[in-house]
């Protein structure tokens, strides 16, 4: 086969198949409907150049039958966690329905080759084949709609040796192969809608029936709940995992320090944030008496004499510009040359909508209930930063430590409940916070921490800061320390939230430290 007559082929299987969504779109429409109620329609979410090209979608029309429903409206559009409820159980839907089509296009592969290899055939195999094969396609999609009469008409009389008739013949034959695969995955997608009806129904009936069991617990602590169970759902899980988040009913200190956590630059704002707009860093030198060592850079005022020599030969003077555009250049490097948050130069007005760093304690003192007023904490932190679409990193820290994006983790383990693989370089940790273990080491956390201020790809510049620990941690290096204070002198807000009655040694390095007492279980 030419790669012409290939492409032809290609180009017509491509013009048949794009009219279908991909997962992506199917989940953007169904969010769509969850956050704003908006109702897709097939005849603008699947429009194509001509009325007869387009596809008719069954996973589409069942998603636009759904929510049009105005039993399901009034249930989603009116309650947060039947709208999470909707969106995974239809999510999971969508995603199984797309599992079943690719294993419908799978099983077409052999006939696709099939038809491409037509185009190889010489002259004489044409007149010899061309009745046979049109009898078995006839016979293998006589329900789908092939037009065989028709055809058998245009390669009679010679017909078979014009080109063009073999070309509407492969057209004809790969329609009818997508109306088979279409008609097999419409019969899937039929079998799939009374059990999908059945699970959203149950699920919405169980929530319901935990809203009244738990005093009425609201909406905000079901959804909680809902985001910290790992896999599948089940209800003894939901059960165990909405006792932890209802801790915060009994310290009301949870709920303050995340209404507190986070800052971010907007003129309506009370509060007030330094930063220094278009700059991430602002960097010093000293004079060359403190120079330690050479490095590379394109830094004109630190150059080494012998790339100045270079600017002022003109033989050498466009090697000079090139290396300075690709920052190639030799420089002295200072020892006084460090890293200035831009956080110190101006203060804006600003709201709590900002970024989040939280530290947990993950050391083998925070066993027990504090392990379960963690949790319930980290549920409400997720919640937040998912409301208000706000940056949140999470370092669990013991003698190490493990740095755990909180929204990535969020959205992966949400993708892996409705079926979805996660994002690509994205990976999502596992197990419930903190894995308790080991002594206490604030070294690597700290260390993290500045990193992430200094720079985290601007995305936690001017971040606030929570500890929540025990504080039974030794204090670290004197560099560390005297840097801790440096950023809290700048600008930087640092919380704590103790969780016990032990000595702390670090109060006047943070801004505020909540604290719990509780009650330690008796052991018999």
């Amino acid at each position: 086969m030419t790669d012409t007559q290939d492409n032809d082929v290609k180009d017509w299987m491509e013009r048949i198949q794009r009219r279908r969504l991909t997962a992506g779109e199917y989940l953007k429409l169904l969010e769509n409907f969850v956050k704003k109620g908006e109702q897709p329609e097939i005849e603008t979410d699947v429009l194509t150049d001509y009325a007869w090209q387009r596809y008719d979608d069954p996973i589409l029309r069942y998603i636009v039958e759904v929510t049009h429903d105005p039993m399901v409206q009034a249930r989603v559009l009116t309650s947060r966690m039947a709208g999470k409820v909707f969106y995974e159980t239809m999510g999971r839907f969508v995603v199984d329905c797309l599992h079943e089509q690719k294993f419908c296009t799978q099983k077409t592969w052999s006939e696709r080759n099939e038809m491409g290899k037509t185009c190889e055939w010489s002259m004489q195999k044409k007149c010899d084949n061309w009745q046979s094969l049109l009898a078995s396609i006839g016979e293998k999609h006589r329900d789908d709609a092939f037009n065989k009469e028709f055809l058998k008409k245009l390669f009679q009389r010679q017909g078979w040796r014009n080109e063009a008739n073999w070309e509407k013949l492969r057209q004809e034959w790969a329609a009818a192969l997508e109306r088979q695969m279409q008609r097999e995955v419409g019969e899937k997608v039929r079998k799939k809608i009374p059990s999908t009806k059945a699970a959203m129904t149950n699920l919405m009936k169980m929530m319901s029936e935990q809203h009244h069991r738990f005093d009425n617990a609201d909406d905000a602590l079901l959804l909680q709940a809902w985001d910290l169970m790992e896999g599948q759902f089940s209800e003894s899980e939901f059960e165990r995992k909405l006792n932890i988040v209802r801790i915060q009913n009994k310290y009301p200190e949870i709920g303050e320090v995340a209404r507190r956590m986070g800052r971010t630059v907007e003129e309506e704002g009370r509060d007030h944030i330094s930063v220094q707009s278009g700059f991430h860093f602002k960097i010093d030198h000293s004079s060359g008496s403190d120079i330690e060592g050479i490095t590379v850079g394109n830094d004109i005022n630190a150059l080494l004499p012998m790339e100045l020599t270079q600017y002022a030969d003109e033989q050498l003077e466009d090697l000079f510009y090139k290396k300075f555009l690709t920052r190639r250049l030799q420089t002295f490097r200072y020892r006084s040359e460090l890293n200035k948050p831009a956080q110190k130069l101006h203060k804006q007005r600003a709201v709590r909508r900002g970024p989040m760093i939280v530290c947990l304690d993950s050391s083998a003192s925070m066993y027990g209930v504090p392990q379960k007023i963690m949790l319930s904490l980290l549920g409400k932190l997720e919640q937040t930063a998912e409301e208000l679409q706000r940056d949140c990193f999470l370092i669990d820290f013991s003698v190490s430590i493990r740095p755990i994006d909180l929204r990535a983790r969020l959205r992966n383990r949400l993708m892996e409940r409705i079926g979805q693989k996660p994002e690509k370089g994205s990976e999502c940790v596992q197990g419930e916070f903190p894995f308790i273990g080991g002594g206490t080491d604030a070294e690597k956390m700290l260390r993290l921490t500045f990193a992430l201020l200094d720079d985290g790809g601007n995305r936690y510049m001017n971040a606030d800061v929570l500890w929540v620990t025990d504080f039974l941690i030794p204090r670290t290096t004197q560099e560390l320390m005297e840097r801790f204070q440096e950023y809290k002198e700048s600008g930087t807000r640092f919380y704590g939230f103790q969780i016990g009655e032990g000595e702390n040694n670090w109060e006047k390095y943070f801004d505020h430290i909540y604290r719990i007492h509780y009650v330690r279980p008796r052991m018999y």
